[in-house]
């Protein structure tokens, strides 16, 4: 296995090449210092597996990576930077995987098993004798990838998904005792089985692919996906393949244990990948009142309402991300940033990028957000006892609300208005009123510094009414107008 490095500097390429070396054989490790030698080593010889820095991505570096997803090199990127960009260049790109610095040895160890795995049992496939029945079906590997072949009978190929690639070998070894109607040809491939079929008798071969199906969940407790896929007159073996490939997709959202057939090519549905400004207003007002119900309501909605034809099933995982990007700024702006909460946010990260079903997704995505972070949220909050500590949190859950003011607080605590007023300033050292107008300034500033909505809608979504008393009370308290913070920034 041959696998090609580019790192942050010479002290973290050290680092991987001893754990790469100390922990597999027959690894052959190449540091590349520059994007340009690394260029001219990778155009001599194709490596198996390609770390690369993904720090300071330049258009040069954009272009490089169109070239590696063209030629189909797997990929792992390593950044310091866990933001919506990274994600969004590692999904773009096709990365297997993205490392956030400081990461584990552990996780990298792991990712280069998995990958050497796959890559052992394609060249042990690879290798593999035809029978006599199969080679008289004159169909191998180049057919599919590299040549523009026809094939003179009517074919169909059939792919088998299953969400575990260790499962695979099992579905390559079931499909070999299995005795179909015909001849065929199995292939296997790092992320699913093939079949290719020549298509006589199409009812008799539907009927089989049920029946194996049926048997495999008797046999076998484990999902499996079966995608059939019809040669049109004219196409080659490459392009029929090509388009077996593109109806996997639909997997994503149709889930597995299910046999899709479709003769027709239909084009995906055009999808933003990212978060309009109304969008982002959205979350930010549904997460700033903690509204589990609006959240749910918008999820699915947005993830579990796909109809035919699917759109592109990673630009459904970049919009995701974006949703992700709203939670972690809601994060950061309530210092939710403990070990454990990096941790569970990063899972549903990797969860994104990597899940093969919406479905898993987006509850995992719900149960992060309103099972976990909101409700956790609240009860952080609950074990305030002062009573200006109880003000405080009622004024940090209801700053956006134009309406909310002292009575309201004082109705909230059963207490007399003129009491919360006078005990407030004494322990608090300033007026109700002016720790308001601060939340409301703290976080106006936020949203000045994290989002491109208009002063207006900023001065919204803080609890003023009108923006030129909003100005009027940012300049008070920042001693500048809202655009001129927003200019200076």
């Amino acid at each position: 296995m041959e696998i090609h490095l580019i790192a942050k500097d010479g002290l973290e390429a050290q680092g991987i090449q001893w754990v790469i070396e100390s922990q597999f054989t027959g690894v052959r490790l190449i540091v590349r210092e520059t994007m340009e030698e690394f260029k001219n080593g990778i155009e001599k010889q194709r490596p198996d597996l390609v770390i690369l820095n993904m720090d300071g991505w330049k258009e040069e570096t954009a272009r490089f990576g169109e070239w590696m997803q063209q030629h189909g090199i797997r990929w792992i990127g390593i950044s310091s930077e866990r933001i919506f960009q990274t994600a969004y260049r590692a999904l773009r790109f096709r990365a297997e995987d993205v490392l956030f610095r400081p990461f584990s040895p552990t996780d990298l160890i792991k990712r280069i098993q998995q990958l050497r795995y796959q890559l052992r049992n394609d060249r042990r496939y690879f290798a593999n004798k035809i029978t006599e029945e199969t080679d008289s079906f004159n169909i191998d590997y180049p057919d599919l990838f590299l040549t523009e072949r026809k094939y003179d009978s009517p074919i169909t190929m059939v792919a088998f998904l299953t969400p575990h690639s260790e499962t695979l070998p099992v579905v390559y070894d079931e499909l070999q005792r299995y005795s179909f109607t015909g001849k065929n040809r199995i292939f296997a491939l790092s992320d699913f089985i093939l079949c290719v079929q020549e298509t006589k008798e199409t009812d008799v071969f539907q009927e089989e692919y049920h029946a194996f199906l049926a048997r495999w969940k008797e046999k076998i407790d484990e999902p499996l996906a079966i995608v059939i896929k019809a040669a049109s007159s004219g196409d080659s073996l490459n392009r029929t393949y090509q388009q077996t490939r593109q109806l996997m997709s639909r997997i994503f959202f149709e889930g597995y244990d299910i046999i899709l057939a479709e003769n027709e090519q239909m084009s995906p549905q055009e999808m933003d990948p990212f978060l309009t400004p109304l969008e982002q207003r959205q979350w930010i007002e549904m997460l700033e009142k903690r509204d589990a119900k609006a959240i749910r309501g918008w999820v699915e909605r947005e993830f579990l309402t796909f109809q035919q034809p699917y759109p592109d099933s990673e630009i459904v995982r970049i919009r995701l991300t974006s949703v992700l990007a709203q939670i972690r700024r809601y994060m950061k702006s309530y210092n939710i940033q403990t070990a454990s909460w990096e941790a569970t946010y990063h899972s549903v990260f990797q969860t994104i990028v990597h899940k093969p079903v919406i479905y898993e997704i987006v509850q995992e995505l719900l149960e992060f957000t309103s099972g976990l972070l909101l409700q956790n949220h609240e009860q952080l909050q609950k074990g305030s006892r002062s009573l200006v500590e109880k003000a405080r949190e009622l004024i940090e859950s209801n700053y956006w609300d134009s309406q909310w003011n002292l009575a309201a607080c004082a109705d909230t605590l059963r207490i007399n208005k003129s009491t919360l007023s006078r005990r407030f300033a004494a322990e608090a050292g300033q007026s109700f009123r002016n720790t308001l107008h601060q939340v409301r300034i703290r976080e106006a500033k936020r949203l000045l510094q994290e989002t491109d909505l208009s002063l207006e809608e900023v001065a919204r979504l803080t609890g003023y009414s009108h923006q030129t008393y909003f100005n009027a009370k940012f300049k008070q308290i920042e001693a500048c107008t809202p655009s001129a913070y927003r200019s200076g920034l």
